[in-house]
Order: C-alpha cells, then structure tokens, then sequence
C-alpha cells in the first residue's frame, strides 16, 4: 500500500468519524440539554428530576458498554454504529412524546443505551486498533464531535422555535439515520492489509486485561478519569442553568460555547501531543477544568460565564481524547476492547452521579457557588492523581505502531 493510498485511507476514515460523532455525541452532550429543557418547560417537571434522569441515564450508557464490547468483538464496527444510529432515532422519537416523570427515565435511559453502539467507544477502538496515526484521525473526529454540538444547538433551538418538539425531532431523526448509520455502513471500514505489512496495526502487541489489571497505570487512568468526568458531566448538563440563573444568553449559548472551544481544545491538543506528552496534557486539562468551575462558581456577569464556558468546553475535549490516546499507549492493542470498555464501564458508572450530585448541592446551598467550587477541587485532586500516581507513558517513536507499556505494576 503506497503512502498516498495509506494517507487517503486515513482521512476517509477521519471524515467519516467526525461526521458520526458530530452528530451523536454532537445531539447527545450538546443538542440534548436544550429539546429536555424544551420537555420539563412543557411537561412541568422538575431541574432536580431532569438531573437524576440524566444521571440513570449516564448509568445504562456505561452499562451497555458491556454488550457494545462484545459487539465489537465480533461484528464489523460499521455494522454496530449503524445499528446504533437508528436505534437513537427511535429513543428521540419516543423522549419527544415523554408526558411524565417516569416516561422521562425510561425514555432518557434508551437513549443512554443506544447512544452506546454509535460513540466514542466505538469509534475510539475502532481506529486505535487500525489506523496508523491514531493520534490526528482521532483529534479530527473529536473536532468533528465538538463540530457536531456548535451545529445541532442552533438546530434543535431553531427546530422547536419554528415547530416545537416536532420540529426539533425531525432533523435529528434524520441525522442518526443518514450522517450516523448510513456513513458508517459506506465509509466507516478498515483498510485490507496483509499482517506482516508495513503499515498494519500491530494489532497483536500489548497486555491482555487481566494483565492490565495488576498495573497501577490503569487503576489511575480508571480513577483520575472518573472523578474528572464526573465534574464534567455535572457541569455540562447545568451550564444552561447557571446562565439561566444570571438571566444571561439564551438557552442555546452555553452548549454552543462549550462545543465550540471543545473544538478548539482538540486541534490545539493535537499540535500539542506532538511534542507534549499525553500524561501532561491530561494534568493541563484538569487544571482548565479547575479554573472553569471557578469561574462558574462566581458567575455573574457574561465575560465571567463565557471564560468558564469556554473552559470546561476545552476540558471535556481535551479529556476524552487522551483518555482514548492513554490506553493503547500503556496498553497495547491486543485486548483494546475489553480495556477500553472496562475503563467506559466504570468510570460511566461512577460519572453517573455527577449531574445529580450537583443538582441537589445547588437546591441544598440555594445557589451554584458552593457546589461549583467543590467540582473545581474534585478537577484539581483528577489532576493530581494522575501526576502522582506513577503514570508515565513513553511517548511512540515516528512510525512506529508498537504500543509502549508501562512497567509500574501493582
């Protein structure tokens, strides 16, 4: 395979990765907060009960991960977001006609689940184990995602002002069935390459996961990553409301800002990543994502939400990249899968709590300050945690696709 087909090779499967994503996690993180809020408005439920539905459904989405590896495992992964896509269509549908408290956790957890088959765990996997420059094509995807949120925000805002939830729903019905599953089944496929060729994965290098399991790289990857994820989901789906709070921007401009320099984050740790090691740009992460909440937690004024926005939006770019880039780095390829989706697993289960955490420490101090410093601290012992904690990943030579992994066991 000549370098030119290699390269063609690798932005076709970027491209196609970062239109799925754009559309599932772009509708799923950024799009979805704006059609709920649209849905409690109508139906008179709760923010307290809003945030604990989007926790169950944080909860089954890591759940599901589960049956999503063993999917992985054996059927194409084309195959598994394309499924997965229509089936998202469905649960949109249905979250639409929500009319009570209980439809709305029911409805919110299908979603969660489906949403599974066509994210980041699937399309993360997918290309750390057979594309070479894993690190550019998984940064564009991820732009692509971030992409996703700055579009479909507008998209959802303007379908519900123009048709209501009606409105709304239709154009994302239409995305997971044409950008989600039907890209994926045209262009979401690996290059055919002889084992023993250049240019193919060393996809038999690295440690199974009971190997990874006596390691205390992985126990700190598991652990840093859930608390920092924890503070950023909580933050995501309560950005809204603390603008909502200082009567600031509409409801379409927090998600927009987070999207927008999520993006922004990705491209930047891209170029950074080149000299820059991954255990480093994760600390720099929960250092932004320390000084976000900060300024959340004071608020107030449009520069002060706009600077926190934006830094959490560089934070939750940022984190779910390296995360990806750190597994195959330690462990290798051989068992990416199941690594991968452990990590998922747990660290969606101890996530799960965060938007509902949050949710009543706000009702409990009347107010975001409080509990916005708590998830500056809970970002700053993330950061910590992985600087102390033994992880120090080499960094791959050019051209090489062995993966290095760490001698630190536990």
């Amino acid at each position: 395979m000549s370098t030119e087909a290699r390269v063609k090779s690798d932005r076709r499967i970027a491209t196609s990765a970062a239109v799925l994503l754009g559309t599932s996690m772009g509708i799923l993180s950024y799009g979805q907060p704006v059609l709920l809020d649209a849905i409690i408005r109508a139906r008179s439920i709760s923010t307290t009960q809003l945030s604990s539905a989007a926790s169950v459904q944080c909860l089954v989405n890591a759940l599901a991960a589960t049956v999503v590896i063993i999917l992985c495992r054996r059927v194409p992964a084309r195959q598994v977001a394309a499924g997965g896509g229509i089936a998202c269509a469905v649960a949109v549908v249905l979250l639409a006609t929500t009319q009570d408290v209980w439809q709305l956790y029911l409805t919110m957890s299908l979603l969660g689940i489906t949403i599974a088959g066509c994210g980041t765990l699937v399309v993360g996997t997918f290309v750390s184990k057979y594309v070479r420059n894993r690190d550019r094509v998984l940064s564009i995807a991820f732009v692509g995602s971030s992409a996703g949120g700055m579009v479909w925000t507008p998209i959802i805002t303007w379908g519900l002002d123009a048709g209501g939830l009606v409105g709304a729903v239709v154009p994302i019905v239409l995305g997971f069935t044409l950008l989600v599953a039907a890209n994926a089944l045209l262009f979401l496929r690996p290059t055919d390459l002889p084992a023993d060729h250049v240019d193919a994965p060393q996809v038999h290098d690295g440690v199974l996961l009971r190997g990874a399991l006596g390691m205390v790289s992985f126990w700190a990857l598991l652990i840093a990553g859930t608390v920092l994820s924890f503070a950023q989901v909580a933050g995501v789906y309560h950005a809204l409301f603390i603008w909502q709070d200082s009567d600031i921007g509409s409801a379409a401009v927090p998600g927009t800002v987070i999207a927008a320099f999520a993006g922004i984050g990705r491209v930047a740790a891209e170029l950074l990543l080149r000299s820059l090691s991954t255990v480093r740009l994760a600390v720099l992460t929960c250092a932004m994502q320390t000084a976000a909440f900060v300024l959340l937690a004071v608020g107030g004024t449009a520069p002060v939400l706009f600077l926190g926005s934006a830094l959490l939006g560089i934070a939750v770019g940022n984190s779910s990249l390296v995360v990806l880039l750190l597994v195959p780095e330690l462990f290798g390829l051989l068992d990416i899968e199941r690594i991968s989706g452990t990590i998922y697993l747990w660290t969606g289960i101890g996530t799960s709590s965060g938007a509902a955490v949050l949710g009543l420490l706000h009702g409990a101090a009347d107010g975001y300050l409080l509990p916005c410093l708590l998830f500056a601290l809970l970002s700053l012992v993330s950061g910590v945690l992985l600087w102390r904690s033994g992880v120090r990943p080499v960094r791959q030579a050019p051209g090489s696709t062995r993966a290095a992994v760490n001698d630190y066991s536990a």
